[in-house]
């Protein structure tokens, strides 16, 4: 017989939504139903729009020639983005690092991330850090105990790092291929879920 494991609730923000990203702070679980790069910059331009931003990127699926060609066609006057592109770290190193980009390794663990995050913030000193994603580091599906412990302790090192300059942490996670079961509402200070419906609209069938 099944039993309930978990009951998670859902509001629909979508009037409250600008508000929430104007004043956005701390550790924020994103979650999504793979949405593409351009629909993440969508949200990055809400978030405190009156604010000059420096933001990390730390992408582990994007590279930065994607990242930057899509930033390209884009005008964010007040957000400056510096990457850390592990995708790309095949063909290039730390010596072919430059001001908007650091090449690293694919981190194989949380720990080795938050290291990656360290050295993005020596170098940019962000007022935001986003990973993206953490996917392939926890699964909400089935966590098992040792991987809820790796997830808690990333999230209170996240916290650790938190000052009055880098005071927002925004960790993207693809729903996808997962149904959200176990959700680490007591580590996080926001969980944020965001769907793309794609499609033909159908007037125009």
């Amino acid at each position: 017989m099944e039993e309930v494991l978990n009951v998670n609730y859902w509001k629909e923000v979508r009037n409250e939504f600008h508000k929430i990203l104007e004043n956005l702070s701390g550790i924020v679980l994103l979650t999504h139903n793979s949405i593409e790069f351009p629909e993440i910059v969508d949200i990055i331009e809400q978030i405190k729009p009156d604010k000059q931003l420096t933001i990390l990127y730390l992408s582990l699926i994007r590279t930065y020639d994607y990242m930057d060609l899509v930033l390209s066609s884009r005008q964010l006057n007040n957000k400056r983005f510096v990457f850390i592109d592990c995708p790309s770290s095949y063909a290039f190193t730390s010596d072919d690092d430059t001001n908007e980009c650091m090449y690293r390794k694919m981190p194989n663990n949380l720990q080795s991330m938050i290291d990656l995050i360290r050295q993005g913030v020596d170098k940019a000193n962000p007022d935001i850090v986003i990973i993206d994603p953490i996917t392939q580091f926890i699964n909400f599906t089935r966590p098992t105990g040792t991987d809820l412990n790796n997830l808690y302790n990333f999230l209170k090192s996240l916290r650790d790092s938190i000052n009055v300059f880098q005071d927002t942490f925004i960790l993207l996670y693809d729903t996808k291929m997962n149904i959200m079961q176990q959700l680490p509402k007591l580590s996080t200070d926001l969980i944020l879920k965001v769907e793309v419906i794609k499609g033909t609209p159908p007037w125009k069938d």
